[in-house]
């Protein structure tokens, strides 16, 4: 049962209907061909790229920490769903001929608010934390990281221009806001 309901929570954050020949807006006709985007799409993917993968890092100490079943169920959706969308996200990135990584150059970011990353020393923090501090600064940081996928996806959606890469950031606004909802819930 668990496991289903882990399995039916990541598909609503993907946008996947569980309907066969529905799409969840990575269909080829939706997947960008390389002409009709601009440096926000590509500026997007890679910062979203990073972000998901350090977002995979952070979600995946939940598996191995005493903390609430709720928690843990959310923490694997969202691996679940960052990982499919970074697979998705590298794949546009290849087939544009851009690389994967964003510059790691901050001052390379700073016109769009900075890398959208949480502080490496916050995770090495969080991780030396003794079981019985761990959800709650667990909760408190994974709200932090997915605020800050919001915004990065607002500012896709400002200055970008594909399609499906503006659909995917309508997606990332809407399930995180959902996942932060959530998260503050857990805090109470």
């Amino acid at each position: 049962m668990r496991r289903l309901l882990i399995v039916a929570l990541a598909m609503v954050l993907t946008g996947c209907s569980g309907t066969p020949g529905a799409h969840g807006g990575h269909s080829a006709a939706t997947v960008p061909n390389g002409s009709g985007h601009n440096a926000a799409d590509v500026m997007f993917l890679q910062m979203a790229v990073t972000h998901h993968e350090q977002g995979v890092e952070l979600v995946r100490m939940a598996a191995t920490r005493p903390v609430r079943a709720q928690v843990k169920d959310l923490a694997k959706a969202i691996e679940l769903t960052q990982a499919t969308e970074i697979d998705t996200m590298r794949d546009w990135l290849t087939d544009w001929g851009q690389p994967a990584a964003a510059d790691p150059d901050p001052a390379a970011h700073s016109h769009h608010g900075g890398p959208a990353v949480t502080a490496p020393d916050t995770i090495a923090a969080l991780s030396a934390l003794p079981d019985g501090e761990f959800e709650h600064r667990f909760v408190t940081v994974l709200t932090g990281h997915q605020h800050n996928a919001v915004e990065l996806a607002r500012t896709e959606l400002a200055d970008g221009v594909d399609p499906a890469v503006r659909a995917l950031a309508d997606r990332v606004v809407r399930s995180r806001t959902g996942q932060i909802q959530q998260l503050l819930a857990f805090i109470d």
